[in-house]
């Protein structure tokens, strides 16, 4: 149930969910592999990109439908993508510098 309020929240508050989070307020020596470590252990994890934005490193992570057996449908996607916000909202990552990681839909 925690999921279904926190996606009608976040629908009332005017963003829309969807498969594609963005992670911001990465500490500055933050890697990729350091965020797809913690990443990789939701099910439809499918890619990370890490950009810097004025030195600073954010992140975009997509949950993608794939085709198998243990797939998510279109709509688990942005389930699946909701529960890692919830789980990892304000989470900090070893080298975080600044505080937990912030995260948002696209």
């Amino acid at each position: 149930m925690l999921l279904q309020e926190q996606l009608e929240r976040t629908i009332d508050e005017g963003a829309q969910a969807c498969s594609t989070l963005f992670i911001a307020n990465l500490g500055p020596n933050c890697t990729e592999y350091e965020l797809k470590q913690v990443l990789s252990k939701y099910p439809g994890f499918n890619m990370l990109k890490i950009r810097a934005k004025g030195g600073m490193p954010v992140a975009f992570a997509d949950f993608e439908y794939m085709v198998s057996l243990s797939s998510l449908s279109p709509g688990q996607q942005v389930e699946q993508a909701t529960k890692v916000m919830t789980d990892l909202q304000s989470s900090l990552l070893p080298s975080s510098d600044r505080g937990g990681m912030h995260i948002e839909y696209i």
